[in-house]
């Protein structure tokens, strides 16, 4: 018989090869026996161990229970037992990604651009730690906004940019963040449009309403267009103050777009419907003569010096240079008493004259028992940010035409804002502020001599 016959009749296996022994103590106790234990006893075939394939990528608690994980997420035993399922990344092996994810947006408010970078995160991480804490409106309602910008992508949009915006101030000298904030500023802008063009019952109204509100921080963090004044430019190119126009486009947005909007139900109704002028005026008592004062300094027939541009004081003028319209370094409005601009002016300087005792303290400390400013940041605060939110129904015109006691009005409000609100506490409002109050200083005092020379 050849070896290639054996091989093929024959092949032995490990079993064969191998034998199992028992090392056991004779019957007397003396010595121990090593006995081998016969094949047919040696392996019992229900005892024995079925071949597995170990599982590397099982979860924490299928690993600590040692029970065999199916490596889903979550995984069945973690899923029948109500655990939370959690693995590790290792190296080697990549945890699979849920086929199904845990939140899935309606189609009409999916985010188009899905690109999240870490950037994306680090604004939002930025606001929701630390740019929120700056806004008004209450940190309540800003927690709600956080969650309902996930739903809506000019929202998410709008969160992004005043973050950036933020880090702007924070970082003068990074000049990325303004291209940042500008880019999600058109994209906030375009998606907000898009949803108002297809009709107000399409848009969650808490959703339009915080958008419109970081829009409008945006607006008054950009002084970027206070270009100064050329001889041949028109001052109202100029000065279209895009605060205030703003605020009338988003007021006709609201009223037009929305049945009864104050009675829509809102996480923002509490803040926007209380005045915080009431409180401000309630806390200063300020004397009737000293408002009358203010009144009589703004009046709308007084004319312009440049001497009333560093003092609020009504002893710089005469009375009689009042009822006359004639002064040193001045400019007279020559209009009608019944004049639609004076009814559109003098509103805004009732409402302008709440916040002016708090100006005055160094001039004149006893005229008026106002509390420290410092006390009162945060509705002095709210007041000047809802100030050109206001049924300013004309003004705004008054502004755009260059209108020179309109200007001087809002050549003291932006002034207040400087002197009332701190850089590192109100950082939308600083900029602007010290802008707006110094083109408005150079413009006002070009009128002044120009009318002198006339």
């Amino acid at each position: 018989m050849s070896t290639d016959r054996i091989s093929t009749e024959f092949t032995p296996t490990l079993e064969d090869l191998s034998s199992t022994f028992v090392l056991s103590s004779s019957a007397s106790g003396s010595n121990q026996v090593l006995s081998e234990v016969p094949k047919a006893l040696s392996v019992d075939p229900s005892r024995q161990r079925r071949a597995h394939v170990k599982s590397r990528a099982g979860c924490e608690n299928c690993r600590r229970r040692r029970v065999k994980c199916n490596e889903e997420t979550p995984c069945a035993n973690c899923a029948r037992r109500g655990d939370r399922c959690q693995r590790h990344i290792r190296s080697n092996y990549v945890t699979p990604i849920p086929r199904t994810p845990t939140w899935a947006p309606s189609p009409s408010c999916r985010i188009k651009d899905t690109a999240v970078n870490l950037l994306h995160m680090k604004l939002f991480h930025h606001f929701q730690t630390s740019t929120r804490q700056t806004l008004l409106c209450g940190q309540e309602a800003w927690s709600y906004v956080l969650q309902l910008s996930f739903e809506f992508d000019y929202l998410i949009n709008a969160v992004l940019c005043i973050a950036a915006r933020h880090l702007a101030v924070l970082h003068p000298d990074d000049q990325t963040y303004g291209k940042i904030a500008a880019s999600h500023l058109c994209q906030a802008s375009s998606g907000l449009r898009d949803v108002l063009s297809k009709g107000s019952n399409s848009i969650h109204f808490d959703a339009f309403l915080a958008t419109s509100i970081l829009l409008y921080y945006d607006t008054w963090t950009n002084a970027d267009y206070f270009l100064p004044q050329q001889e041949d430019e028109a001052v109202s190119s100029a000065w279209a103050d895009r605060v205030f126009g703003f605020s009338s486009s988003l007021k006709k947005t609201l009223l037009t777009g929305f049945e009864r909007p104050w009675e829509q139900p809102s996480v923002f109704r509490q803040s926007l419907m209380k005045n915080p002028g009431d409180e401000i005026t309630a806390a200063c008592k300020a004397s009737p003569d000293k408002l009358a004062e203010y009144e009589d300094f703004f009046s709308y027939h007084r004319p312009l010096t440049i001497e009333m541009l560093n003092s609020l004081s009504t002893n710089s003028v005469n009375k009689d240079q009042i009822n006359s319209g004639s002064g040193p370094n001045h400019v007279s409005q020559k209009q009608a008493a019944a004049d639609p601009a004076e009814d559109a002016y003098t509103p805004v300087v009732h409402r302008l004259c709440v916040i002016l005792p708090f100006l005055g303290q160094s001039q004149s400390p006893d005229s008026v028992s106002t509390p420290d400013p410092s006390s009162m940041l945060p509705l002095l605060a709210k007041f000047i940010l809802s100030f050109p939110l206001l049924g300013w129904s004309a003004f705004p015109s008054l502004i755009e035409r260059g209108d020179a006691h309109a200007l001087f009005l809002l050549y003291y409000f932006y002034r207040a804002v400087r002197i009332l609100l701190p850089h590192k506490d109100w950082w939308w409002a600083r900029k602007r502020a010290v802008v707006a109050e110094g083109v408005l200083r150079e413009w006002l005092i070009s009128k002044i001599t120009n009318q002198l020379k006339a």
